[in-house]
């Protein structure tokens, strides 16, 4: 026969069973984690069409960028080569819908040409800063990072882009620099996962197995593309284009697109790549940041 004393203990039990059977915490982690959709795109500046060519202006090119941007649902978007007059044109175009860093507030207007464009309607900028990269001769140049808040969830990530310095006709003897560009990233890649948020780099890497394997091999970062990098031993899968999208190894990516279409063939010569990627809420606990 049980007791008064035995029958409210089990209600007692029963009352914070559910409660220990599924922690707030868990609740809270589950509904912090996060799909962005990222995309990187030189997009060719104004300055390499001027003049009889088989490319309209820059301005008149930014309606493809925003075409293309929209096409795929682009939320984050590292852009190289978007100089001072396409810049304006994308944010008039788009009016409001993203914003740039440093767009058209960089120090230097050359500054801008590369930058981080983000949906305002999905993520807010809580921190922007630049690192430098040696560029043609080894001159620095500034290059933008951002981290970021998605308004939904709180999930914060830091996104970078970079576009490394070429060798070509006109700018010889850079192969040095590039590797010297390449290794920088990659060292801000890891002191950025250290931070325990997760990191994205995006850029025109001008290389292809050579930006691939310094970068996954000396920074905990997958490309989005494939590959792997295990026990030493490097396997790039053969990449078509030097256009890049990375991100750490914890996330998850999915629906890798390379767009080389109709409209992209008019606007740029490059591909935007473009890949979904998941952030598990679970494996990156110290990077959500409530709203304020």
């Amino acid at each position: 026969m049980r007791t008064k004393l035995d029958i409210g203990l089990l209600a007692l039990v029963l009352l914070v069973a559910p409660l220990v059977s599924q922690p707030a915490s868990a609740q809270g982690l589950a509904g912090a984690s996060t799909d962005v959709t990222i995309a990187s795109f030189n997009v060719l500046g104004s300055s390499h069409t001027r003049g009889p060519g088989g490319y309209a202006s820059g301005v008149r090119r930014t309606k493809g960028v925003v075409r293309l941007l929209d096409r795929h649902d682009v939320e984050v978007v590292g852009l190289q080569e978007m100089q001072a007059d396409q810049m304006r044109s994308f944010l008039d175009r788009t009016n409001g819908r993203y914003a740039a860093f440093p767009g058209l507030g960089g120090a230097r207007e050359i500054d801008g040409e590369n930058s981080v464009a983000w949906d305002t309607s999905a993520w807010e900028a809580v921190e922007k800063k630049s690192f430098t990269i040696p560029y043609f001769g080894g001159n620095r140049r500034a290059m933008p990072l951002v981290k970021l808040r998605n308004l939904s969830t709180g999930m914060t990530a830091w996104f970078a882009n970079v576009h490394n310095p070429a060798t070509n006709r006109h700018h010889g003897g850079n192969d040095h620099w590039r590797r010297k560009a390449i290794l920088r990233e990659a060292q801000l890649a890891r002191k950025l996962h250290a931070t325990g948020v997760p990191v994205f780099l995006t850029g025109d890497m001008n290389e292809r197995e050579q930006a691939f394997c310094p970068i996954t091999g000396k920074a905990p970062m997958r490309a989005a593309r494939g590959g792997s990098h295990t026990g030493g031993r490097c396997r790039a899968g053969n990449p078509r284009y030097v256009d890049w999208a990375f991100g750490s190894r914890q996330l998850t990516f999915s629906g890798y697109v390379e767009d080389r279409g109709a409209v992209d063939r008019r606007t740029s010569d490059h591909p935007i790549v473009v890949s979904d990627a998941h952030i598990d809420g679970a494996q990156y606990q110290q990077a959500v940041q409530p709203a304020g």
